[in-house]
C-alpha cells in the first residue's frame, strides 16, 4: 500500500501515520474519545482494530449500533489481549509483535485502510520494568510499519495504573502524547460542530507536544532535585544531631563534676554552642519540610489561652532577668476550645515572643488575641505581639520574612539566630489560611508590632 494522505475529518489531513500515546484519567471521557475516534475513522472508510476488555468493547458496540453507522459495524475488528496473553502466561516483545502481525494479517490482505486503538494494560504479575521495555520496544519496532501503511495507532494508558517514571519514558520515546483534554481537541476527535472549529495541523501539534515533553522533563528533573535536596537535609540533620546530642550529654555530665571557674566557663560555652547548632539544624529541616509541602497541620482540640500561657512560661526566666512587664489580653468571645494544630501555633508564638524578649531590654511586651470572624465551622483569630524594644527600620520589615535574612546581618551583630524563624512562621501561618506582617514603631518611638491571622475549626461540643 502506498503512503497517502489520510483524512481524519473535513478540516484536517495527516500525511504520515504513527503511534499516538494517549494518557487518560477519566473513564467516561476515555469511552467518549474511543467512540469518537472509531466513528471518525469508519466515516472515512477506515477499518478499526479495537484491542480492549470485553466490557468496553460491548459498550462501544452498543453505542455504534444505535448510531447512523449500525450498518457498518463490520468495519470494527476486535481482539481481546487479556484472554490471549492470559491463556499463554507469557508477555514478551517477540510475542507481542507476532500477535500484532497475526491479528492484522486478514485486514492487510484485503488492502483495507487500518486504524488501531489499544488499551495497554498490565497483564499478570509481570514486573513493570519488563512490561515497559517490551511495550516501548514494540512501539519503536512497529513505528516504521505503522508509517509505511499510513496507519494511526492509538496506545491508551490509564495514568492511574502506571508509574510516573513509565509515563515520563513514554513521553520521551514518542512523538505524540495526548491527555483526555488534548485528545478531545485533536483532529482525531469528531466534534458535533466541526465547521465551527479550526484544528491545528499535526506539524503544529508536534511542536506543541515537543514543548510539552521538555516542560514535563524539566518539571520531573526539578522534582527529583528537590527530593534529593530534602533527603540530603534529612540525612544530614540526623547525622549532625546524633553526635551533637552525645556532645551535649557529655558536657552536662562534665558540668556536674567539680570544676574550676574557668573550666565551668568552657563547659558552658560548649553547651551553648551545641544548643545553637541543634537549633540551626532543626530550623533548616523544618523550613525544608514546609517549603517542599510536607509540613502538614494536625487537627486536634486545644485551648488558645493555655497555648499562650504555657509559651510565656518557657520564656519566664529571660522575662524576669530583664524585669519586663507582660500584658495579655484575650477576647472573651473566643471559644475556650478550638480545633487546629496546637504545636504549630505554639511554634509561631514562641518565635515571635522569643524575638520580642530578645530585642527588648526594658519596658513591656503585649499579647492581644481578637476574634475577627466566626461561622458554624470556622473561627478566625488575630494575634498581635508588641514590644518596646529596639525596633526595625521600616524598609527592612518586608524583607524579614525572606529565609536567612537578618536585620543585624553585619559582622557586629549581637544576637544569635539562623534568620529562618520568621520565614517558618510565615509558612505556618499560610498553612493556617492566614497572613502575617511586621510594623515598626512610629518615628520617635521604639518597638515592633507583629500581627498574624489564623483560621481554626469550631469544636462541636461548644456549639
Amino acid at each position: 500500500m502506498s503512503r497517502q494522505a489520510i483524512t481524519l475529518n473535513s478540516l484536517t489531513s495527516v500525511t504520515d501515520g504513527g503511534h499516538i500515546i494517549y494518557l487518560f484519567e477519566d473513564y467516561d471521557r476515555y469511552i467518549d474519545n474511543a467512540l469518537s475516534y472509531i466513528t471518525t475513522a469508519i466515516e472515512h472508510n477506515h477499518h478499526i482494530l479495537f484491542i480492549e476488555q470485553a466490557g468496553v468493547y460491548e459498550t462501544i458496540l452498543e453505542k455504534l449500533g444505535s448510531s447512523s453507522l449500525a450498518d457498518r459495524l463490520h468495519y470494527l475488528h476486535y481482539a481481546n489481549n487479556i484472554d490471549y496473553y492470559g491463556s499463554r502466561g507469557d508477555f514478551n516483545f517477540q510475542h507481542i509483535v507476532s500477535h500484532f502481525e497475526k491479528i492484522t494479517a486478514a485486514i492487510q490482505q484485503k488492502d483495507y485502510s487500518l486504524r488501531t486503538w489499544a488499551n495497554v494494560l498490565t497483564w499478570g504479575e509481570h514486573n513493570e520494568l519488563t512490561i515497559r521495555e517490551n511495550l516501548m520496544a514494540y512501539e519503536r519496532q512497529t513505528a516504521d510499519f505503522v508509517r509505511e501503511y499510513g496507519m494511526v495507532s492509538v496506545c491508551a494508558y490509564n495514568a492511574y495504573e502506571i508509574s510516573a517514571s513509565l509515563q515520563t519514558g513514554l513521553i520521551r520515546e514518542h512523538e505524540y502524547v495526548m491527555t483526555d483534554t488534548e485528545f478531545y481537541k485533536s483532529p482525531l476527535y469528531k466534534h458535533q460542530a466541526a465547521e465551527e472549529i479550526i484544528f491545528p495541523s499535526l506539524s503544529v501539534q508536534r511542536q506543541l507536544l515537543n514543548e510539552q515533553k521538555h516542560l514535563l522533563i524539566e518539571k520531573e528533573a526539578m522534582q527529583m532535585a528537590n527530593q534529593a535536596k530534602n533527603e540530603f537535609i534529612a540525612m544530614m540533620n540526623h547525622e549532625i544531631r546524633t553526635p551533637m546530642n552525645g556532645v551535649l550529654g557529655m558536657a552536662e555530665l562534665l558540668a556536674a563534676t567539680p570544676l574550676e571557674n574557668v573550666q565551668k566557663e568552657y563547659v558552658a560555652t560548649i553547651q551553648r554552642s551545641g544548643k545553637t547548632l541543634l537549633r540551626i539544624v532543626n530550623d533548616i529541616l523544618d523550613y525544608s519540610k514546609l517549603e517542599s509541602g510536607f509540613g502538614q497541620l494536625l487537627s486536634e482540640a486545644f485551648s488558645v489561652r493555655e497555648s499562650i500561657a504555657e509559651t510565656l512560661d518557657l520564656l519566664i526566666v529571660a522575662i524576669r532577668n530583664k524585669q519586663l512587664e507582660v500584658d495579655l489580653s484575650v477576647d472573651p468571645d473566643i471559644p475556650e476550645i478550638l480545633v487546629g494544630d496546637d504545636g504549630r501555633l505554639r511554634q509561631v508564638l514562641l518565635n515571635l515572643l522569643g524575638n520580642a524578649v530578645k530585642f527588648t531590654e526594658e519596658g513591656k511586651i503585649s499579647v492581644t488575641v481578637l476574634l475577627i470572624a466566626a461561622t458554624s465551622d470556622t473561627i478566625r483569630l488575630q494575634f498581635t505581639v508588641q514590644d518596646t524594644g529596639i525596633g526595625i527600620p521600616p524598609e527592612m520589615c518586608s524583607q524579614l520574612f525572606l529565609p536567612f535574612y537578618r536585620a543585624d546581618s553585619g559582622k557586629t551583630r549581637q544576637t544569635e539566630g539562623t534568620g529562618l524563624g520568621l520565614a517558618i512562621c510565615q509558612r505556618i501561618v499560610e498553612l493556617m489560611n492566614g497572613e502575617i506582617r511586621i510594623d515598626s514603631a512610629d518615628s520617635g518611638q521604639t518597638g515592633t508590632t507583629v500581627t498574624f491571622t489564623a483560621a481554626f475549626g469550631a469544636y462541636e461540643d461548644c456549639l
